[in-house]
């Protein structure tokens, strides 16, 4: 059986998942700022408009 690679694991997570596992390494970065923009952008994508 071949392992996947961290990066298809990370696309196997769904968007609050994900966001999760990088609060959990950024929530240094900037007081927790950071992370809230990284969870706002993957759990409420809005169109760049």
């Amino acid at each position: 059986m071949e392992q996947k690679t961290i990066y298809e694991l990370f696309d196997d997570l769904n968007p609050k998942q994900k966001a999760t596992f990088i609060d959990a390494r950024l929530d240094w970065a900037t007081c927790g700022a950071l992370c809230g923009e990284v969870t706002l952008r993957l759990c409420s994508p809005m169109s760049d408009n």
